[in-house]
C-alpha cells in the first residue's frame, strides 16, 4: 500500500489576516485590473487560448499572441479544423511552438471526446494536451465562472512572502504548501477577481525586486520585516543563454518552414539556414526532433511544416487513408 504524501506544514493565518490580505489586494486590482479580453469573456475556449499563450511567455506579449491567435481561429471548431501547419504559422515567432500544437490537438480532443466544448471536470481537462494545473485552473475561474486557485510563477512569489515570509518562494516555500495556502486565500465566489488579482499583483508590485514602499499588504506581509532589514531575495537560476542554442536552432528551422510554403528539400532547408556541414548536421539533427514532436515531417529528403500532407505520402498510405 503506497504512503500518503504528508500534509504541507501551513502558517498561521487569521480569519481577520486573511479578510484584510483579500479585500486589500481585491481593492488594488478592481483599482488598477487591466482590461485583457479573456478575463471578461467568460468564453472557456479564449480563457484555454489565454492560458496557453501564458505559459513561459510575459503578459506583455500575452495579449499580441492570444489576438492572432483568436482572428483566425475564433471558435474551439475552427481550431480543430485546421491543419498543424497552419495553427504554427499563426503561432509565429511566439516561441515554444509546441504550444500551438497542443492548443490543436486539444481542440480535436475535445470534438472527439467531449461533444465540440471543453469539459468543465477538472480532471478531463486535465486529461487535454499541454493543460495543467494552472491552465485548468483558468479555464474553470474566466471560462466558467467556478472557483479554482490558479498558481503561476507571480503567485507563488505573492504567496510565499506574504504568508509564508520566504524572500525568493520559487526556490524557498515547497510547492505544496504554496498550493494549500492559494486554496485556502481564494474567497468564495470570486476566484475571476482573485486570481488576475494575485497575478497582476506580482507582476506589477511583488516583483522579483518587490515594491515593497507601494505595497498595500506590506503590513500584513511576512516577508516584509525582512525585507526591511536590508536581507535581499537570491535570484533564481537564470535561463541559460540562448544564442548559439538548440533553442535558437530550433527557431531558425521553424522559421525557414514557416517561410516557405508546401514541401521543399531537406538539402535546400539545410542550405538555408546552416552555412557548415558542422552546422548542416546539428541542424539535422533538430530537424529530426521536430519532425518527432509533430512540428515538422521528414521523408524521402523532403520536409515541411506541421503534419506529412497527403499528396507527399505513398500511394499505399493514401489508399488506407493515413
Amino acid at each position: 500500500m503506497a504512503r500518503s504524501e504528508p500534509a504541507p506544514r501551513m502558517p498561521p493565518l487569521s480569519p481577520q489576516r486573511l479578510g484584510r490580505i483579500r479585500s486589500r489586494l481585491l481593492a488594488w486590482y478592481d483599482e488598477h485590473q487591466q482590461p485583457f479580453p479573456w478575463r471578461a469573456a467568460h468564453d472557456p475556449y479564449f480563457a484555454l487560448v489565454a492560458a496557453v499563450c501564458a505559459q513561459q511567455t510575459q503578459m506583455s506579449r500575452v495579449l499580441e499572441i492570444y489576438e492572432r491567435w483568436i482572428a483566425a481561429f475564433p471558435t474551439l471548431e475552427a481550431c480543430a479544423a485546421a491543419s498543424r501547419a497552419e495553427v504554427l504559422r499563426v503561432w509565429g515567432r511566439a516561441g515554444y511552438p509546441r504550444r500551438a500544437a497542443n492548443l490543436h490537438e486539444a481542440a480535436r480532443a475535445c470534438l472527439e471526446r467531449h461533444d465540440g466544448a471543453l469539459p468543465r471536470d477538472r480532471d478531463a481537462l486535465l486529461a487535454l494536451p499541454g493543460v495543467g494545473p494552472f491552465t485548468a485552473a483558468i479555464v474553470v475561474s474566466f471560462g466558467f465562472g467556478e472557483d479554482a486557485a490558479a498558481v503561476d510563477t507571480n503567485v507563488v512569489r505573492v504567496i510565499g512572502r506574504l504568508v509564508a515570509g520566504d524572500l525568493q518562494p520559487a526556490s524557498e516555500t515547497p510547492r505544496a504548501a504554496v498550493g494549500a495556502l492559494a486554496e485556502r486565500l481564494l474567497p468564495p465566489g470570486q476566484s475571476a477577481r482573485w486570481n488576475p488579482a494575485l497575478m497582476d499583483y506580482g507582476a506589477r508590485v511583488c516583483t522579483p525586486r518587490p515594491r515593497c514602499d507601494a505595497c498595500v499588504v506590506a503590513t500584513l506581509c511576512a516577508a516584509r520585516p525582512r525585507f526591511a532589514a536590508g536581507e535581499r531575495a537570491e535570484p533564481v537560476r537564470a535561463q541559460a543563454r540562448f544564442e548559439g542554442s538548440d533553442r535558437e536552432w530550433r527557431g531558425r528551422l521553424m522559421q525557414a518552414l514557416r517561410d516557405h510554403e508546401g514541401p521543399w528539400s531537406v538539402a535546400r532547408l539545410l542550405g538555408t539556414v546552416a552555412a557548415t556541414a558542422e552546422e548542416r548536421a546539428r541542424a539535422q539533427a533538430l530537424l529530426g526532433q521536430l519532425a518527432a514532436e509533430g512540428l515538422a515531417w521528414v521523408a524521402d529528403g523532403r520536409c515541411g511544416l506541421g503534419a506529412r500532407p497527403v499528396a507527399e505520402q505513398p500511394v499505399a498510405a493514401r489508399k488506407r487513408g493515413l
